[in-house]
C-alpha cells in the first residue's frame, strides 16, 4: 500500500525568465519615446524643404559670404517682419521646411542649414494639438512551476523457519520533484499622448555687396491702372547701406526707368543690373503719384545680384 502527497509551487525566476522581463520593459521604454518624438527617423528639416535658389550652388556665387562653422539659429515671432529685416539686411532667401510632427530637436534645423550652406537659420513652432491612444505590445510571458512529491509504501507479513515462525511489518517513504516550464504571450497596452506642433524654418545666406541695392517684385494688374502704365516694378526691400539706400529709395516705391532700361518686370530689372554696374544712372520712381527721377552711383560687382535674381524668379 503506498500513500503520496503532490505539492505543486511556484519556483523561483530563471535567469532566462528575468532577461526576457527585462527585455519587455526595455522594449515598452522604447516605444512610449518613440511616440513621444513622433516616430522621427528622418531629419524632417530636409525631407520637407522648399529650395528658392532655382537649384542654384550657392557654393559658387562670388558674391556670397560662405559660413565657416555652423549656422546661427534665431527663434523668429513673426515671419514676414522677420523677412524683411533679414532682406534689408542683406542676406537672401535659400529656402524654407514646414511641416507639422511631434517633438523635434532644433539641431535637426542646425545640421539641415549647415548642409546648404545657410549662415542664419530662423525657427518657428506653434502648438496645434495633441495626439491621444494605446498601442497593445504583445510580448512572451514564461511561467515556471516546482512539483514536489513524496510517497510511503507499507508492508507486512509472516516469516517461517525450521525453529518456528515470526511476523514483521515496516513502511518506507520516498521524495523528488519536477518542474514544468508553460510558454505563452501577455499583451500590454500602453497609453501614450504626443503634443503636435507646426514647425517653420527659414534658412539664410549673407551677400557681400548689391549693385544697387533693392529686391523688387512685379506689379498687380490694379497697380499698373493705378499708374496709367505697363512699366514698373515696386520695391519691396532697400538694403542697408547701398547706393538704393543713400539714395533714399523707400519701400512701395515705383521703379520705371534705370538707365536707359525701361522695366516692367523683376525679371527685366535683375538682367539689366550687371549692365550697369560702375555707372552713375538716372533712376525714374513713382511715388505716391509723383514722377520722381533720382541720380545713382552703382557699385561696380557685375555678379551680385545672381543670389537675388535666382530667388526672384523662382517665385515667378
Amino acid at each position: 500500500r503506498v500513500q503520496g502527497t503532490l505539492h505543486k509551487v511556484s519556483g523561483p525566476l530563471t535567469r532566462d525568465v528575468r532577461r526576457r522581463r527585462y527585455m519587455k520593459t526595455s522594449f515598452t521604454l522604447l516605444v512610449v519615446a518613440l511616440l513621444a518624438s513622433g516616430c522621427v527617423t528622418t531629419n524632417p528639416y530636409s525631407q520637407f524643404y522648399q529650395d528658392q535658389t532655382g537649384g542654384q550652388d550657392i557654393s559658387q556665387l562670388p558674391n556670397i559670404e560662405h559660413p565657416d562653422g555652423d549656422p546661427k539659429v534665431f527663434r523668429g515671432t513673426n515671419v514676414d517682419a522677420d523677412g524683411q529685416r533679414m532682406l534689408e539686411e542683406g542676406y537672401v532667401l535659400l529656402g524654407y521646411s514646414s511641416f507639422n510632427g511631434g517633438n523635434v530637436n532644433e539641431q535637426n534645423a542646425v545640421m539641415h542649414g549647415r548642409r546648404i550652406g545657410a549662415s542664419v537659420v530662423i525657427t518657428y513652432s506653434q502648438y496645434t494639438h495633441t495626439l491621444s491612444g494605446s498601442l497593445p505590445i504583445t510580448t512572451p510571458d514564461i511561467q515556471t512551476a516546482t512539483t514536489h512529491g513524496s510517497a510511503t509504501a507499507f508492508g507486512s507479513g509472516t516469516a517461517y523457519g525450521s525453529g518456528g515462525y515470526a511476523n514483521y511489518s515496516g513502511s518506507g517513504t520516498a521524495f523528488g520533484s519536477s518542474q514544468t516550464t508553460v510558454y505563452g504571450s501577455r499583451t500590454t497596452y500602453v497609453p501614450y499622448n504626443v503634443a503636435r506642433y507646426d514647425y517653420l524654418a527659414t534658412f539664410w545666406v549673407k551677400t557681400k555687396a548689391s549693385i544697387f541695392g533693392t529686391r523688387v517684385v512685379d506689379l498687380t494688374a490694379e497697380q499698373h491702372r493705378e499708374i496709367g502704365s505697363n512699366q514698373g516694378v515696386m520695391v519691396g526691400v532697400v538694403i542697408k547701406d547701398t547706393p538704393a539706400y543713400k539714395a533714399d529709395l523707400f519701400k512701395g516705391d515705383i521703379i520705371v526707368k534705370l538707365g536707359d532700361v525701361r522695366l516692367d518686370t523683376a525679371k527685366s530689372y535683375y538682367e539689366a543690373l550687371p549692365a550697369l554696374a560702375g555707372q552713375e544712372v538716372t533712376v525714374d520712381i513713382i511715388r505716391a503719384g509723383k514722377n520722381i527721377t533720382k541720380t545713382v552711383q552703382l557699385n561696380n560687382i557685375p555678379n551680385a545680384e545672381a543670389a537675388a535674381a535666382a530667388s526672384a524668379q523662382n517665385k515667378e
